[in-house]
């Protein structure tokens, strides 16, 4: 089975003998082809291609998924949601232990959702979310208010022609690995697939409407952006994929960033115990006046083990190009697309940032050795310990997406190593549990007085009614 994807939208049903099954927001974007009795429910939490229909799996857990909806409050109206509670803790992210870094917050939040379903060829999705964070360490002084935000509202057409969809709204996008999207746009889609082969064709923009209903906060990076995306996927086997994608970014409000990226995406068994996966791309396109060239690669094996324990071992090797003459013409660094997340899972029950939970970093200017070993005690419990060695492809004193507090010198290539620890805990009905510990030592591309280990600390609980 699946392991829980706590992002996954609610399941909605119409409980009656006569009625169509509502479009579910937790299949896949791209349904199967209905037959002659059954219309397959839509998921928006699953990859933007789903997988070829076949048993049950249970889902990872994805603490950005949105949350089910099957319980009847109104005629084809159906509610559902999670309660949450997380817990996180930073500490030396300047890498200084002389220094008085922490950071510690509390977070409740509550996700209600509906969904209204009057026929099969109409869905309405709507997902607000209300968190209150508190603060209860804190070296700088950083105001928590409470946020209500508006995470999903979309409306769906469905099955007027065979294997077709069409959604508007604000949508959350995301794929297998979240290495180009893991993000909720307001955006048109359209999805089509027959058999084996599916296609997707999208226009977005990152918060085109308020989504902070009590503040308006512009982000640092995407919401200038208008995202034209297209993916062509292929399904072979049981549980094997390749597909195909275009990605082009149109900076609306400065005309200064034009990227473009053509990739390529498979993921899948080798052999009956050997899982691996693919991403690799290339960008081209404009930023000021400098032509962009960059590329990169992802690619990894996970071997599976019998017995009680179900232990496994996992190596990757992730390889972003940096920039080695800044003074010309040609910008040869890679970028990632600005709405990825980087989270997958190995063989456990839980997502995590598989480049490391405390550096967090883009893949751009960066090789990243990757070494991870993992149990599963039960069908729904997993602990992973994963170790990550950086190194930037040309010296700078930036790494792109970095959490850390503080810059390298640009001396040197050596930018450190992290260890994680991951436990995902789904044995409870209803619940899901997902603790993480990451350490991160800074390498010889950080000052002598900027050395020190940063550490992270999360907790999260999840409730979901449905």
């Amino acid at each position: 089975m699946e392991p829980y994807d706590q992002n996954a939208l609610p399941r909605t049903t119409i409980p009656n003998a006569q009625a169509i099954e509502p479009v579910d927001p937790n299949t896949p974007l791209i349904p199967t082809i209905p037959n002659a009795q059954a219309i397959e429910p839509f998921d928006p939490n699953a990859p933007l291609i789903p997988a070829k229909p076949k048993a049950p799996t249970i889902e990872p857990f994805d603490p950005n998924a949105p949350p089910k909806a099957t319980i009847p409050i109104g005629p084809n109206l159906m509610f559902g949601g999670f309660v949450e509670l997380q817990a996180d803790t930073k500490r030396r992210y300047g890498l200084n232990a002389q220094s008085d870094d922490a950071t510690s917050i509390f977070t409740p939040k509550f996700s209600p959702a509906f969904s209204y379903d009057p026929n099969q060829y109409l869905q309405i999705y709507a997902n607000p979310t209300i968190e209150t964070p508190v603060a209860f360490e804190e070296t700088v002084d950083n105001t928590q208010t409470p946020a209500v935000k508006l995470n999903l509202a979309f409306l769906t057409l469905k099955n007027i022609v065979d294997g077709a969809r069409l959604q508007v709204g604000r949508q959350r996008f995301i794929d297998s690995r979240r290495w180009l999207f893991n993000e909720s746009m307001d955006a048109a889609r359209l999805a089509y697939q027959y058999e084996n082969v599916s296609v997707e064709f999208s226009a977005s923009r990152l918060d085109l409407f308020q989504r902070n209903l009590l503040n308006r906060e512009r982000k640092d990076t995407g919401e200038t952006f208008i995202n034209y995306y297209s993916y062509l996927d292929y399904k072979f086997g049981q549980k094997n994929h390749v597909g195909l994608f275009a990605l082009y970014q149109d900076e609306q409000l400065l005309n200064q960033k034009h990227p473009i990226f053509f990739g390529l995406q498979s993921q899948g068994k080798i052999l009956k115990h050997l899982k691996y996966w693919i991403q690799t791309a290339i960008v081209r396109g404009t930023d000021n006046n400098k032509h962009i060239r960059g590329e990169a690669i992802d690619v990894g094996l996970t071997q599976l083990f019998g017995g009680a324990m179900e232990p496994s071992i996992t190596v990757g090797y992730a390889y972003g190009t940096g920039d080695g003459n800044p003074n010309d013409n040609v910008d040869t660094s890679f970028r990632q697309s600005g709405f990825q997340g980087n989270s997958d899972k190995f063989n456990g029950v839980a997502r995590f940032n598989y480049y490391g939970e405390v550096l967090d970093p883009r893949l751009a200017n960066l090789m990243i050795f990757t070494g991870g070993v993992g149990i599963r005690p039960g069908e729904k419990t997993s602990f992973d310990l994963v170790y990550h060695y950086y190194l930037q492809d040309h010296a700078s004193p930036t790494i792109s997406g970095s959490n850390l507090t503080t810059d390298p010198a640009g001396l040197s290539k050596h930018v450190g190593s992290g260890l994680d620890f991951i436990a995902g805990y789904q044995e409870i009905a209803a619940l899901q549990t997902k603790f993480v510990l990451g350490y991160f030592l800074p390498g010889s591309a950080f000052a002598d007085t900027a050395r020190d280990g940063a550490f992270l600390a999360s907790i999260l609980f999840r409730y979901s009614f449905y």
